[in-house]
């Protein structure tokens, strides 16, 4: 059973895939992983049920030309995992998981990243001014950051920094016998939903500011920088002629208890330096209970509040119960609920757990769903899973 648990918890940040019986590793497969010229040995991961499909990564472990460098432009930790995870979900339109395998991006490094988050005008880590695909994206102050104090900060308000990170995904197909290859790219670009700006005057003191973004101005912006995106990435000798696609994702708001979403995707095929049309995306988040939840998604506001009120009729103590829903295309796609309380011995909790397994699960909309219970310290006391709405939930409590 521990075992088991341990693949639910892991299986939402491995990048593994789906549909294999009773938890046994299929055999693995050993092939000879090509990058540039170069060959080298390595495994292909075998495959795990987790109830949702998931890319099968390359073994052993190649960290990405960024890797951690995500922490410092992306402010809340929701966002970093939706961010990637979505990005994954995304992928799958046109990276089959039955054939691709998953790699941490290798073509962007870090000082690459780093120079495309600062502004046009701005010097590059290299200062190298004739290579253009280090410029700066996010657009250009306007004045220079010696000026005094208060035009810097008017100059920030009216020239906000629009993009905060870029992910890059790649994805191997199998080439030949015994052989992989690059098959595709995934860039990901996440934008602010609030830029915050600071300026020093002559005597040291310094001065915040901030400015809500616009949703449709962001949108002008991330379209313009996907398509510059696309053709630097043509410049590099390895991503000429494989299909990159391009994803736009807004950030919630630093102290958001749910995360941002995805807006807009396009692709370039193999060889094309040029995007397609943008699709739009309808991808969200929302806090149960809430007024903007409510007020979206009424139907499923009302059924999450006939599942609190059980379970606070149930227990003499109060019980906390949060759900965040998330909706793709206008639908329920899966409910995540934590449920905080205050346990007087491990038998309440099992009698707890039994009875929000077996009486109160049923009022919850049919779609998967995670039920994590917590102690008022943040101890996890036990684990609900249904992975789809018709199967039996899977439950553990820790010991």
């Amino acid at each position: 059973m521990i075992k088991r648990i341990s693949l639910i918890l892991i299986s939402s940040l491995l990048i593994l895939s789906g549909c294999m019986g009773k938890d046994k590793l299929q055999k693995e497969e050993e092939v000879v992983k090509k990058k540039g010229k170069t060959e080298e040995k390595a495994i292909i991961t075998g495959e795990i049920n987790t109830g949702e499909k998931y890319y099968r990564s390359i073994v052993p472990f190649e960290p990405g030309g960024a890797r951690g460098l995500i922490k410092y432009g992306v402010d809340n930790r929701l966002d970093i995992n939706e961010f990637e995870l979505g990005l994954m979900r995304i992928a799958q339109d046109n990276f089959s998981t039955d054939k691709y395998y998953y790699q941490e991006g290798q073509y962007l490094s870090s000082t690459t990243v780093n120079n495309w988050l600062k502004r046009a005008d701005e010097k590059t880590a290299k200062n190298n001014k004739t290579d253009m695909t280090q410029k700066g994206l996010n657009p250009a102050l306007g004045v220079k950051q010696d000026a005094p104090y208060k035009q810097v900060m008017a100059a920030e308000d009216k020239h906000p920094k629009y993009l905060s990170y870029v992910l890059e995904q790649n994805y191997l197909v199998q080439s030949g016998n015994d052989k992989v290859k690059l098959g595709g790219v995934v860039v990901g670009l996440s934008f602010n939903s609030t830029y915050y700006y600071k300026a020093m005057d002559k005597a040291g003191l310094i001065y915040n500011g901030s400015k809500k973004l616009n949703a449709s101005d962001v949108s002008r912006e991330a379209k313009k920088m996907g398509q510059q995106v696309i053709h630097r990435l043509r410049q590099n000798q390895a991503l000429k002629n494989v299909p990159i696609t391009i994803a736009l994702y807004q950030e919630a708001e630093k102290e958001s208890v749910t995360p941002g979403h995805f807006f807009a995707t396009a692709s370039a095929g193999a060889g094309s330096s040029q995007l397609g049309s943008w699709d739009k995306i309808d991808d969200r988040y929302y806090l149960f209970p809430s007024k903007d939840g409510t007020a979206a998604q009424r139907d499923d506001a009302e059924k999450f509040n006939n599942f609190k009120t059980k379970i606070q009729d149930y227990f003499p103590n109060y019980v906390g119960v949060i759900g965040k829903a998330h909706y793709r295309d206008g639908n329920l796609n899966r409910l995540d609920i934590d449920i905080p309380m205050q346990f007087q011995g491990k038998a309440e909790v099992i009698s707890f757990t039994q009875y929000v397994t077996s009486s109160v699960m049923k009022e919850l909309p049919t779609v998967p769903v995670t039920i994590n219970i917590q102690s008022a310290v943040n101890k996890p006391e036990a684990l609900i899973v249904r992975d789809d709405a018709n199967s039996e939930p899977f439950v553990h409590i820790y010991k």
